[in-house]
């Protein structure tokens, strides 16, 4: 189909469009395109720079797909994450999801776009990106098929009419200057909530997606599997685990830990609290390994390279940084058209909630690839329908936004919100506390998250853009530490990424999801899987 030539309507900082897209990376991106295919006016909005936002843009990723004529292949694709899903999963939802990424792998090649693969079987592999490149390519097509950009321009609120989403407004991070969009349907595309680890490429991911939905009355699923940290060269921000299989692990006293593979995180984790410092050594790699992990993750072997290090003969020290809910499984619930039961509203990527496809494990690498091109495909193309058929808007717009935006009890001098972030990361990323959660740490994580929402709710009212970003990021970061911790305290046993000390083993009788709605008071309901 040919992108269709109308324009956005604007008037001074205010623009209006059929679609908006808030989040510029890969699922962002792909959410837009497929929304301007479908026909639909599109403005996308992002934090950053389109093409260089976001974790895609950092790394190099590998989706996943079924092939059409291969089914031996697609099963082996489907059944990839199952085992560590552990039992909450859906099989038949997930080969949505890879068939569909397919037929985009599809749609990307007629576009010209080139897999970071070779010849060969793993050359049809069509959903392989090469970050820069990656993103680079996919702003060009978003400036051909005539989608505005808005750069350096975070969405601060999701605006509403007669209780249906219309649209937001923000600030550019660059002029000060305000921005709004009204828009039939609006698609949040804006990660996962890393909390400001450090983390390559999270940097902008702070969970502002997740509050906005919830306070326009969207539900969140399986934040409690957000436990879930990166092994790293110690002082690297270089996340990839495609080496952990082939490197062995030590601990400080220099015993042989158990494990590698992913399965290791625990371990390691566990190593440093015991005698306060790991080693590793990627040993266990076939003859051709450096060479192709040099080309899998050029960073890290920057890194080594800098430092005089050969990984492969000598040991090096690691380190472990918290990634939240980017590669775990947590987020916005969404239904087989990546709408989250909120009227106008859909979301994409890693915003959303991943336990269908990978469960109780991390949702990183080729499923997350995947996920995002799928989601992405399914949000643009139903909220283009949905805005047709709703028409022109009418009426008055509401802003939904309250803490960090508008104080409940007027500004207080006492309370930055540089604090209020600084409480969440404090309470959320370090592993004795969330890598391995007991019952009494969450209560006392909670108590002091709880008090810091309501101070940074009633006192943090801020003046300036750069201001009130900050302070919807303190607020984001807030939350997103509360809804964490309001899930995994109700999940009495230890499954995948969460891991609670009082009940270390699974129980079969929890097969089910913990979702969790609303803002100051959290309401917690357990429902059926699947």
């Amino acid at each position: 189909m040919s992108a269709p030539t109308d324009r956005i309507e604007t008037g001074g900082n205010v623009l209006y469009a059929d679609v908006l897209v808030i989040g510029g990376s890969l699922a962002g991106a792909w959410a837009a395109l497929s929304a301007r295919s479908a026909g639909a006016r599109v403005v996308l909005a992002e934090k950053g720079f389109v093409g260089t936002a976001g974790v895609v843009a950092a790394a190099n990723c590998g989706g996943q797909h079924t092939i059409p004529d291969d089914p031996v292949t697609s099963d082996k694709v489907v059944h990839s994450r199952h085992e560590a899903a552990l039992g909450l999963d859906d099989l038949e939802y997930a080969r949505r999801v890879y068939d569909v990424t397919w037929v985009v792998g599809q749609k990307l090649a007629e576009r010209g776009f080139v897999s970071s693969r070779g010849p060969g079987p793993a050359g049809r592999r069509l959903a392989s990106f090469r970050g820069p490149y990656s993103l680079h390519f996919l702003r060009q097509e978003l400036v051909k098929a005539g989608v505005v950009i808005l750069d350096h321009s975070p969405a601060l609120e999701l605006l509403s009419r007669d209780g249906i989403v219309s649209g937001a407004q923000g600030t550019n991070r660059q002029t000060g200057e305000d921005w709004a969009v009204h828009a039939g349907a609006v698609i949040l595309a804006t990660g996962g909530n890393a909390f400001r680890s450090g983390a390559m490429g999270t940097n902008g991911l702070t969970g502002e997606g997740h509050l906005m939905a919830v306070e326009a009355g969207a539900k969140l699923a399986g934040m409690e599997f957000s436990g879930h940290y990166g092994i790293v060269p110690l002082n690297s921000a270089t996340t990839k685990g495609f080496w952990y299989s082939s490197a062995t692990f030590w601990d400080g006293n220099g015993k042989e830990l158990a494990r590698n593979g992913w399965e290791s995180v625990p371990d390691v984790a566990q190593a440093i609290l015991d005698t306060g410092r790991v080693w590793a050594q990627m040993n266990r790699g076939p003859e051709n390994f450096e060479a192709g992990a040099r080309q899998a993750s050029p960073n890290m072997f920057l890194y080594f390279d800098r430092l005089g290090i050969d990984p492969v003969t000598q040991r090096f020290p690691v380190d472990l940084i918290y990634e939240g809910t980017v590669r775990a499984t947590g987020g916005l619930v969404v239904d087989r058209d990546a709408h989250t039961g909120v009227p106008g509203l859909w979301a994409a990527g890693d915003v959303t909630e991943r336990l269908r496809l990978t469960g109780a494990s991390m949702s990183g690498a080729g499923p997350a690839i995947s996920w995002c091109l799928a989601s992405g495909e399914w949000a643009g193309e139903a909220a283009a329908g949905f805005a047709k058929e709703r028409g022109k808007l009418v009426g008055s717009a509401k802003a939904l936004g309250l803490a960090g935006i508008r104080s409940a009890k007027g500004r207080s001098p006492q309370v930055t919100s540089r604090f209020f972030a600084r409480v969440a990361q404090e309470e959320i990323i370090p592993i004795g506390k969330n890598a391995f959660r007991t019952l009494p740490g969450i209560a006392s994580s909670l108590a002091v998250l709880d008090q810091s929402w309501s101070d940074l709710r009633d006192g943090l009212q801020p003046t300036g853009a750069r201001e009130r970003v900050a302070a919807r990021e303190a607020a984001a970061l807030v939350q997103g530490a509360r809804w964490i911790y309001r899930a995994a305290q109700v999940r009495t046993e230890t499954r995948g990424l969460h891991r609670l000390r009082e009940f270390p083993q699974q129980d079969p009788s929890q097969l089910d999801r913990i979702e969790l709605s609303g803002i100051d008071g959290i309401a917690v309901t357990r429902v059926g899987c699947g």
